[in-house]
């Protein structure tokens, strides 16, 4: 008999985290504001000891390494998660920020001891390059083939990785694990195709071959997401994506030759979360009222916390702000003090969950975590 894997978390918490959450969704007003920190597998998998080759190579290591580090994350990290299927959490077909561009023909390397990373160096050079990309099966090729193959396996072995929350249902995280139904982005993965310099450039000198290039590229985003949608049998149209390097553009640039592109993706669905690392308080009027975002996740310390809530404030749903370098490396009553400035920025205007901005670094203190949940709890009773 399968031995049931029994994450120590009473299923009523869960209940109550999940209710938290979904209020702050709605610009209600919940009974605190709801933390989640962003921990991702490059931090966990050293937790429970298991080698990220091994992760990377066989899936039923993957199903049950992502089962067994959100055990380990939810019994020691103080957190509003409260679910074990979808992406950063359990049961998906994980390979990291690769999968766009490695179905579109560029190599990818896997270090050690960390996530797999995209051999930049880029092919795509000319028009017979965008001719050939257009060519190319998005959905079979590279990684994107890869985690339809894991996805298969995954589900075959469900039943051996049954889970229980404390008083709760038996669940199985395999059943009907997530593709990575997300993107990098038209101009990121465009940029890991021609190279980041010449991407840029071409942004500024060849603005016609940047706009065919996200073209094509947009085009190929959308092909994949349509048949997550179909495989997951996914029962809504909300979509999280990020284009992490466009930070580095100017407004106007953003705006002319970027734009288009994230458009179409955004207005092929419902609901949008959008994901940006760096400095972005010149593009968050882009994002509010021409992107018309619902979600902006994970957004850095390095955003202005006045302009954030002037911009986006009570209209889009934030998740960010404190540092992750303080995080790993200053003291509890830093990161407490720190998220507090967030608390008192932001929460007044609803919509507010507290994270890092962005992604929890290995070895960094649990204390320091689990400082942001302390200041939310002050608050919360202040």
């Amino acid at each position: 008999m399968t031995s049931v894997i029994e994450i120590q978390v009473p299923f009523d918490e869960i209940k109550a985290r999940e209710a938290r959450v979904l209020k702050a969704k709605r610009f209600e007003q919940p009974d605190r504001t709801p933390v989640i920190p962003a921990i991702n597998y490059r931090f966990l998998l050293p937790q429970i000891g298991v080698r990220f080759q091994d992760y990377y190579n066989d899936p039923e290591v993957m199903l049950r390494s992502q089962i067994l580090g959100q055990k380990w994350l939810m019994e020691n990290v103080q957190t509003d998660a409260y679910s074990i299927t979808g992406a950063w959490v359990g049961g998906w077909t994980d390979f990291q920020n690769t999968t766009e561009s490695s179905a579109l023909g560029c190599p990818v390397m896997y270090p050690e001891n960390d996530i797999p990373v995209v051999d930049e160096s880029g092919w795509v050079r000319n028009d017979a390059d965008l001719r050939r990309l257009e060519k190319m099966d998005f959905i079979n090729s590279g990684l994107n083939g890869k985690q339809i193959e894991f996805r298969q396996k995954m589900i075959k072995i469900a039943d051996k990785y049954p889970v229980r929350f404390q008083g709760g249902p038996i669940f199985y995280p395999g059943a009907n694990p997530a593709l990575t139904h997300t993107s990098h982005g038209p101009f990121t993965v465009s940029a890991s195709l021609t190279g980041a310099v010449q991407m840029f450039t071409a942004m500024l000198e060849r603005p016609d071959f940047a706009g065919e290039l996200m073209s094509i590229v947009t085009t190929k985003i959308i092909e994949w997401l349509d048949f997550c949608w179909e495989e997951e049998k996914l029962p809504d149209r909300s979509f999280a994506w990020t284009d992490d390097l466009s930070a580095y553009l100017s407004a106007d640039v953003w705006e002319r030759v970027l734009l288009p592109h994230d458009l179409r993706l955004r207005q092929h669905f419902d609901w949008a979360s959008m994901h940006m690392c760096g400095q972005t308080n010149h593009l968050l009027d882009i994002f509010a009222n021409k992107l018309k975002i619902n979600e902006l996740q994970g957004f850095s310390y390095q955003v202005n916390l006045d302009r954030i809530a002037q911009i986006m404030g009570g209209k889009v749903v934030l998740l960010g702000n404190v540092s992750p370098m303080l995080i790993a490396s200053g003291t509890p009553e830093q990161v407490k003090l720190a998220t507090l400035k967030v608390l008192e920025k932001l929460a007044p205007c609803g919509g507010l969950i507290i994270q890092d901005g962005n992604n929890i670094a290995p070895g960094t203190p649990i204390e320091n975590i689990n400082a942001m949940m302390a200041a939310s709890k002050y608050f919360g009773q202040g």
